[in-house]
């Protein structure tokens, strides 16, 4: 099968997910998660659903939440949020542009070719065959394509976005397969030593990371 850019959500099973939302620290307007969580995924466990995938595609419109709501009597509002929550799995495409350090002409010659964010690059020269094509059609230089692939890479991780790839890339690490080998104490220590400031996230918030990261294809060819 193909390497995908996002997790398998159909590999990633209700169970898991539920005791990712017993673990984790969430946000103010994601807390109402927590309760009774046992009972709330049994009855999702009872109307068929045993993976992240069947759950957001259950919960996929408006009109599905609501119909789902009044099948389990399940509130309309948590079914929202936990809709919000199984995509957040899901890495957001980030537009080329939004990388620190790369020249906008280069940015400008991958988009006439229809590649304009870090999906659509990952999907198009992952591998080393697809970037030395993709560098006669362009002129980009190799070594150029290579660090916009493993900007990408990286920004598929959970909460890592282009500025964070960025400096992570910068101290050597490359690939999401290179980052699942550090601790997430290593990653704070890396951050403080660059920014020279103390980390607003914990250990615990960059284990999810790191644990999510080791869900994704190991794709990219450097």
């Amino acid at each position: 099968m193909e390497n995908q850019y996002d997790i398998d959500l159909e590999k990633y099973g209700l169970q898991k997910f539920k005791h990712d939302l017993k673990a984790r620290d969430m946000i103010p307007s994601r807390v109402g998660l927590k309760e009774e969580l046992d009972s709330i995924f049994k009855i999702l466990e009872n109307n068929s659903i045993r993976n992240l995938k069947e759950l957001i595609d259950r919960l996929r419109t408006k009109p599905k939440i609501e119909l789902f709501s009044s099948e389990t009597c399940l509130p309309i509002e948590y079914l929202t949020i936990l809709k919000r929550e199984a995509k957040s799995y899901l890495s957001n495409p980030i537009r080329l542009d939004k990388f620190p350090g790369i020249q906008a002409n280069y940015v400008g010659r991958l988009e006439t070719e229809g590649i304009r964010n870090s999906r659509q690059l990952f999907n198009e020269a992952k591998r080393k065959d697809e970037r030395e094509r993709l560098s006669q059609k362009t002129s980009i230089p190799i070594e150029i394509l290579v660090e916009l692939v493993c900007l990408s890479d990286l920004a598929r991780a959970y909460g890592v976005g282009p500025v964070f790839a960025r400096m992570i890339f910068d101290v050597g690490i490359q690939s999401i397969e290179e980052l699942v080998q550090y601790t997430a104490e290593e990653i704070i220590r890396i951050y403080e030593e660059k920014e020279g400031k103390r980390a607003d996230f914990g250990v615990h918030e960059i284990q999810f990371s790191l644990d999510l990261a080791k869900e994704l294809d190991f794709a990219i060819e450097i």
